[in-house]
This record gives structure tokens, C-alpha cells and sequence, in this order.
């Protein structure tokens, strides 16, 4: 419980901090939409950034074992039919 309270202010925190951003950049710029437009391009400019540098490899990493995971239920799966396909034909000779 105390994590999502933490991720909540974290994240009202973030959007005051952007909007006093933007309050701040628009009379500099002359233009809302020009500040609104700087503050997001630096946002998806940090996303871009982290993404590369750090949670690229976990996500890869993630990727594979979700592979291995696929592979070894089409395996038990497989495995499942021929089983159920040689119970069929011992049971259908009775």
C-alpha cells in the first residue's frame, strides 16, 4: 500500500513539476503550445534515453525467458497429444 501511495505523489509531483515547467517557459517562448511542446520533447527525450541505456537489456531479457517459456509448453503440449493419440489407439482396439 505505502508503494502505490509513494508511486502516486511521485507521479502528482512530476505533473506539478511539468506544469510549473511550462508556466515558467511561456513567457520566454511567447507561446503555450511552443512550452507545452519543449517540456514534452524533454520527457520523450528522458524516456528515450533510459530506455536505451538501462531498461533495454532488462526487456530482452524478459523477452527470452518468456521464449523459453513458450517452447517448453508447445513441448508438454506435444508431449500431451501424442499421448492422448496413443491412449486413443490402445483404448480403441478394446
Amino acid at each position: 500500500m505505502s508503494m502505490l501511495l509513494f508511486v502516486v505523489v511521485l507521479i502528482l509531483g512530476l505533473m506539478f513539476l511539468s506544469g510549473a515547467l511550462v508556466v515558467v517557459l511561456t513567457p520566454l517562448v511567447e507561446s503555450l503550445a511552443l512550452a507545452l511542446l519543449i517540456v514534452g520533447a524533454i520527457y520523450a527525450l528522458s524516456a528515450t534515453i533510459l530506455y536505451f541505456c538501462s531498461i533495454r537489456r532488462t526487456m530482452h531479457l524478459w523477452h527470452r525467458r518468456l521464449d523459453t517459456v513458450y517452447d517448453v509448453s508447445a513441448i508438454v503440449e506435444d508431449v500431451y497429444r501424442r499421448g492422448v493419440a496413443y491412449l486413443q489407439k490402445i483404448l480403441g482396439s478394446f
